[in-house]
């Protein structure tokens, strides 16, 4: 299965600022790249990627400087290259990128990669204990 463009992300681009949209749109090419089976839609009002289960989301920063990319289960992760920030939140962990420069593709397709690692480990097992 091939991924889909989602009408409502399309929508929520249109209605985001310039600098924003283009880091998404940037972003978003390479999630469907890493990912070519990914769902894509407006979840908590933002674009949101699942594959068997949530993978990640854009969504502006508070500030609206630039964008993050979440990660659903980024408390799992491994993330080697110490990129991650909101390591007080229980789960989420994201990468903040405020523009183009700072987007890197492939360490951004490993980490996506990871989390679909994650979902598609069997649902209801221990995945700590793995």
């Amino acid at each position: 299965m091939k991924s889909k463009k989602s009408k409502d992300v399309d929508l929520y681009l249109k209605h985001t600022s310039k600098q924003l949209r283009d880091l998404m749109i940037d972003v978003r090419a390479i999630i469907w790249k890493a990912i070519p089976d990914v769902e894509e839609s407006i979840k908590y009002t933002v674009p949101f990627y699942s594959r068997q289960g949530l993978l990640c989301y854009l969504s502006p920063l508070k500030k609206k400087d630039g964008i993050y990319i979440g990660f659903a289960k980024g408390y799992l992760m491994s993330d080697e290259s110490g990129i991650f920030s909101g390591k007080s939140l229980k789960y989420i962990r994201h990468i903040e990128l405020r523009n183009k420069s700072e987007i890197k593709k492939k360490l951004l397709k490993e980490y996506l990669e990871e989390a679909v690692m994650f979902n598609e480990m069997k649902k209801g097992k221990n995945i700590l204990s793995i």
